[in-house]
């Protein structure tokens, strides 16, 4: 890993199709330890697909989505695979841009960022996976939430890999549930919130570019790997960082908040 660093990001609700990866390999998978509970939750995904209506129910999709999500779900063993980075798409993978990284860049984010899923616990971006639909807070086995039942063992494995480290958790409220921050003796934590001024003055938390916005923080991060993984250096690198949509970050709103410094980008009309 270099530096530091470590980004926490979600899987993105829609997938790639295909691949020409080989059929899923879990023992290749990274955090091997997840092997067990991995076996469990792809055995409890194939039965949820042969009950449509429950499936629907818990997919939250219906019509062709949920035929589609069923025959994914009910193939994961022998379907192709890709990497996870091809695999995850959607707004923020896409801001991301994964591709137009330069070659050290593309490396720090394969070795200093962690994906997490509700199928897998955690994979890196490297990790060859096929496509499957499931979120992180539906409800397949035990019926716990997927965060729930991860909860203990991405914490254990976050803290060998995230202690004394800088992290950055780009996580929403989903995937957050899937892990414990205090269980980990990080150097910081570093949350993200994207406001925008309206005419009246008034704050609002952005939503709809929020996606968008992590992706450029995460091109921003991964080219400037030192400086991101030191707390120390971590904030004066924001000062370098705006979005083309006008969001700047702002030290003056920077604030604890539940063990975590939240950094506050802001947009003025």
């Amino acid at each position: 890993m270099t530096s530091n660093l470590l980004i926490l990001l979600p899987p993105s609700e829609g997938k790639a199709s295909g691949g020409e990866g080989p059929p899923l390999n879990l023992e290749s998978l990274s955090f091997d330890e997840f092997s067990k509970s991995r076996t469990l939750m792809i055995k409890a995904l194939g039965q949820l697909s042969g009950k449509p209506r429950v499936a629907q129910k818990i997919l939250g999709v219906k019509g062709a989505a949920l035929d589609k999500a069923r025959a994914d779900n009910a193939d994961v063993l022998n379907s192709p695979t890709i990497t996870a980075i091809e695999r995850y798409t959607g707004v923020m993978y896409d801001s991301i841009d994964y591709q137009s990284l330069d070659a050290d860049s593309q490396r720090v984010f394969g070795e200093n960022t962690i994906i997490m899923s509700g199928l897998f616990g955690m994979v890196r971006p490297f990790d060859l996976i096929p496509t499957y639909k499931l979120k992180m807070g539906a409800k397949i086995r035990l019926n716990k939430s997927c965060s729930t039942i991860w909860k203990p063992l991405i914490s254990k494995a976050l803290k060998s890999t995230a202690d004394n480290g800088v992290i950055w958790d780009l996580l929403p409220n989903e995937h957050s549930a899937a892990w414990d921050p205090s269980k980990i003796s990080c150097d910081v934590r570093f949350t993200v919130k994207f406001l925008e001024a309206g005419r009246d003055g008034k704050l609002k938390t952005v939503s709809h570019w929020s996606k968008a916005l992590k992706g450029a923080l995460v091109r921003h991060l991964v080219a400037n790997p030192k400086l991101a993984g030191s707390a120390d250096t971590a904030l004066g690198l924001l000062e370098n960082f705006s979005h083309p949509e006008g969001y700047k970050y702002r030290p003056e709103m920077t604030a604890e908040v539940n063990g975590a410094t939240e950094i506050v980008f802001l947009k003025t009309v």
